[in-house]
């Protein structure tokens, strides 16, 4: 991990610089002057210095002395907000490695960070050691049991819930043992719980120590990708400085010497939680400078574990309150009312909205069970004791024409048997002004369809009476004429079966239409109804072209009805086609679970777009005449049928317009 010192008499770095220390890697402590890091600076914590310059030249000159006297192999670089040749003559004068200006190139600057913190600094002749003693001196002080260890630092771990203050006595407890001068606690950070859970930390920060200079336990911390981290966290074992297999190249790598040296300890025992290590504990020898034996190695580790439980047992305690409030906090500040309910019908939890909508006047008073009106109580006890849900449904409220939405859910995880009696929570929702709402457009759709229907239904009925009333006009003079009493006939014909075919229409759309179930003849039907469109339409030359891939095709059903609505069908394609030979060609096929499919087009144009999804919604039509209800009662028809209509257009691959499929008899 890189350790960068960033000096600067501002408050955190430069906006136009941070860019360059993101990467996860780079740790940049912020201080004001150098004294700040004395003990860090002494002890080769940082791989790079960088002084941003304001303006103040003899403050640059004194910083530069004050690093250069504290350590003086430490690179140091000075970043000014504009240029001053005074401020680089001072920098090079006192020993400054380079100087830079703002704007600086981003690039350029993680480049000369790389360039400056590749190689690690060496161990200065102050955090010097002489390595691990032997571990064959005898031990002076006479041992203490490990059942009477175990059972003092018990009391410590068990009672107290903030882990940073019982590490910090489990350090000071465990020095009555183990006779060290330095120690140092890391655990990966994690300052909030998480909601979810998340990837554990890459650095370990200190949070107890004993004879660590406080500014070094401020700037420095431990990585899992390099050093002591690493290696506890690839195998959690304890790691001697003087261990001949950390000797060599690895751990010059690995940075395990120069941390070691950093913190003036040569021992680190992983802290394990039981399933993963989640921190180190870096220790020095006894003050008397003999080895530790492997008892009291032995004896540490376990401690440490045992540290580690306490430590994950504190965490997973604060993260489970943190939630709690979190959920209470989200809770409250719903505009819905929310009850928890324990398995034994008791009220434990109530927020602020479910008091307005269940109380006349909101007061701190707890409701009860007993406060409940039986319309909520009932269906809540049935779902606490019988494990009974219903679906959301609406209740009266207290107060005149309220009406509440009330939600039951089960605390129970999904594809678990749930264990009864089980608790539940209760959600009120205010559905006055919707239900309202709801009741206003109900009755603003009513009205706006008797309307429509009134409309068209009056546009037709006029259509129908201007022929009739043209007649009736010219009766006195000419009813004797021949030719008159023809027109008479065709318009007395043609206006009343238009009326009828309309009334049919209604009739159909408003009652069941198959209140028979009889063996319906297709090809028969195809036929009649093809007849009747022709004469209704009066298209004497219009051909129907059927082709079937069945002998007999039948279904069960209502043989009126389905010839009706193919005639609506058939009638719907002669008004549709503009030429003068008229055609429609019909092909029955069948799949083989039995359904039967007629495919119809002709030689219109076909469906526009606009028509695939409204074409069978009552009064929707693309021209000025009619008044779009046949391929609606032809869709309500079939449907009833339990057969359906599909509608194609010509730019699809289909070789159809307009397709029924219905199920064959047996």
């Amino acid at each position: 991990m890189i350790h960068i010192l960033f000096i600067t008499s501002k408050e955190g770095i430069p906006e136009s610089l941070k860019e360059a220390f993101s990467a996860p890697e780079i740790r940049v402590v912020t201080r004001h002057q150098p004294d700040e890091a004395t003990s860090a600076i002494e002890r080769n914590a940082f791989n790079l210095s960088i002084i941003y310059e304001t303006g103040n030249v003899s403050n640059l000159r004194r910083q530069i002395r004050d690093l250069r006297k504290l350590n003086s192999r430490l690179s140091i670089l000075v970043i000014s907000q504009q240029y001053s040749v005074e401020a680089e003559q001072i920098t090079f004068e006192e020993g400054g490695e380079l100087y830079l200006t703002e704007p600086l190139p981003l690039r350029s600057l993680e480049r000369i960070i790389q360039q400056h913190t590749r190689q690690e600094p060496a161990v200065t002749e102050q955090t010097h050691y002489t390595g691990y003693p032997t571990r064959d001196e005898p031990i002076n002080s006479a041992p203490v049991p490990a059942l009477q260890i175990l059972r003092d630092f018990s009391h410590i771990l068990r009672f107290s819930l903030d882990y940073k203050a019982f590490t910090h006595h489990f350090v000071l407890k465990l020095r009555d043992y183990i006779s060290f001068s330095r120690i140092g606690i890391f655990l990966e950070t994690q300052d909030t719980p998480a909601i979810s859970s998340q990837r554990p930390s890459r650095t370990l920060a200190c949070i107890a120590s004993f004879g660590l200079p406080s500014d070094l336990i401020d700037c420095f911390q431990l990585s899992r990708e390099v050093g002591i981290g690493k290696s506890l966290t690839e195998q959690p074992r304890i790691v001697h400085a003087a261990d001949p297999n950390q000797r060599g190249s690895i751990a010059v790598n690995d940075g395990i010497t120069k941390e070691f040296a950093i913190l003036g300890c040569h021992i680190a025992i992983p802290i394990n939680d039981r399933e993963r290590c989640i921190g180190a504990a870096v220790i020095n020898g006894p003050v008397t400078g003999r080895s530790y034996s492997e008892d009291e190695l032995q004896l540490l580790y376990l401690l440490m574990e045992e540290l580690g439980l306490a430590i994950r047992n504190s965490r997973l305690h604060s993260g489970l309150a943190a939630h709690g409030k979190l959920i209470s906090n989200v809770l409250e500040s719903m505009s819905s009312g929310a009850l928890v309910l324990s398995e034994n019908l008791e009220v434990i939890y109530t927020n602020d909205s479910a008091k307005r909508y269940l109380q006349e006047e909101v007061n701190n008073d707890r409701i009860e069970w007993a406060d409940l009106p039986s319309t909520l109580a009932t269906p809540v006890h049935r779902a606490v004791e019988k494990g009974e849900l219903l679906d959301p449904f609406i209740i009266p409220g207290i107060q005149s024409e309220s009406l509440y939405r009330i939600s039951i859910i089960p605390f129970s995880v999904t594809d678990e048997v749930a264990l009864l009696p089980r608790p539940v929570m209760v959600v009120i929702e205010d559905f006055t002004h919707i239900e309202a709402s709801k009741k206003t457009a109900v009755e603003n759709t009513r009205a706006e369809l008797i309307s429509l229907i009134a409309e068209r239904f009056a546009h037709e009925i006029r259509n129908s009476l201007v022929p009739l009333t043209t007649h009736m006009q010219l009766i006195d003079r000419k009813i004797e004429q021949p030719k008159f009493q023809t027109s008479l006939k065709n318009a007395l014909m043609k206006e009343t079966g238009r009326i009828k075919r309309f009334s049919d229409q209604m009739l159909y759309l408003a009652q069941n239409s198959n209140p028979i179930s009889e063996s319906v003849d297709l090809r028969e039907s195809i036929e009649n109804a093809f007849d009747k469109a022709k004469s209704l339409a009066n298209c004497k030359t219009a051909k129907l072209e059927l082709s079937s891939q069945i002998d007999c095709p039948t279904i069960e059903g209502n043989a009126e009805a389905i010839t009706y609505a193919l005639e609506e069908i058939f009638l719907n394609s002669f008004q549709a086609q503009e030429n003068a030979l008229k055609k429609i060609f019909v092909t029955l096929q069948q799949n083989d679970e039995g359904i039967l499919s007629l495919k119809i087009s002709d030689t219109g144009p076909g469906f526009e777009e606009r028509a695939l999804i409204s074409a069978t919604d009552p009064f929707f039509t693309t021209r000025n005449t009619g008044v779009g209800l046949g391929l609606s009662v032809a869709d309500k028809i079939i449907s009833e049928h339990k057969g359906y209509i599909t509608i194609a257009t010509r730019k699809s691959n289909n070789d159809y317009d307009l397709k029924i499929e219905i199920p064959l008899s047996n």
